[in-house]
């Protein structure tokens, strides 16, 4: 039986899916963070268990891989160096101007993608993203609660620096050859590798003691970051850097989201305002190609004399 639903359709749901995952993010992750760990420390063990996830789904088909280790070393080198690095400074820019607006400056990095690929690359970018993506700000802007935020320029470098190392993490997993499954493993041994460094350097390594902190440092580990990393990666196999990155952005939405269901937060009218010209944004984007094919087809065709 032929499938029905498009590489594109499915590149797009993965992509979808994986903000959905790491919308609980910051559910299981304070809690680490309140048992006074480490940004690093506490990322370690993220790692380490998505590490160890993804391992043990790699595992039956170990023996029928066979990757080049050029790849896997580019891969492990970058990979792993962006997507640490632009999660420990996203902390650190949190720390300095708070979390809401260090989340707006974070996912600005569809528009850094955007302008590296239309810059660098001579990529012909869907104009319709351009709208997408200002909505996506604008929606992002009335989502948070910006009377927390705290002017300072660290911060806000901070926030920009983490967008960059995120979109180079985004530009350089495009462009790997790798499956999206040893791909993902690459990624969480080097940032494991790297944030284990990071806490001895700073003395600030320790090991979890209680089962509520080892249950959050699971799910932490493996709902929010094996397996958003395996099907972002999945969905970059079927569509563009751009239209992944943009459709990712629904994350703060399902935050919210799962802010009202676990927590019982209350939303305001200028959340709800935000969340409907996020959606609006992100659906513009799913329907951007359909857009462009119905335009083509109806384009009148030249006559043969």
């Amino acid at each position: 039986m032929r499938n029905s639903i498009s590489p594109e359709h499915q590149g797009a749901a993965f992509a979808i899916i994986s903000g959905l995952f790491y919308g609980l993010l910051g559910y299981f992750g304070m809690t680490i963070i309140n048992a006074n760990f480490s940004i690093s420390n506490m990322l370690f063990w993220r790692f380490l268990v998505s590490s160890i996830t993804l391992l043990l789904i790699l595992l039956p088909k170990l023996k029928t891989i066979r990757e080049r280790s050029g790849e896997l070393l580019k891969t492990f080198v970058f990979g792993g160096l962006f997507y640490c690095l632009a999660a420990i400074i996203y902390f650190i820019s949190s720390q300095y101007i708070g979390t809401g607006f260090a989340m707006v400056l974070f996912f600005t990095y569809p528009a850094i993608i955007i302008l590296y690929n239309g810059l660098f690359c001579r990529a012909s970018i869907n104009k319709l993203y351009y709208i997408a993506l200002f909505m996506i700000i604008v929606g992002m802007v009335l989502l948070v609660d910006m009377h927390e935020f705290k002017f300072d320029m660290v911060g806000i470098g901070a926030g920009v620096l983490a967008a960059v190392f995120y979109a180079g993490y985004i530009i350089t997993s495009k462009k790997i050859s790798l499956s999206p499954q040893t791909s993902s493993l690459m990624v969480s041994l080097s940032s494991a590798l790297l944030c284990l460094v990071f806490a001895v350097g700073e003395n600030s390594f320790s090991i979890p003691t209680t089962a509520y902190l080892w249950f959050n440092i699971i799910a932490v580990g493996t709902i929010c970051t094996a397996f958003p990393i395996l099907f972002l990666l999945e969905g970059l196999k079927r569509i563009s850097a751009e239209k992944g990155s943009i459709l990712s952005v629904l994350e703060p939405i399902f935050v919210v989201i799962f802010g009202v269901i676990l927590l019982g937060e209350q939303i305001n009218i200028a959340q709800t305002l935000g969340v409907i010209i996020i959606l609006s944004g992100a659906l513009i984007t799913l329907l951007s190609g359909s857009l462009i094919i119905k335009k083509r087809r109806f384009k009148p065709r030249k006559t043969q004399t």
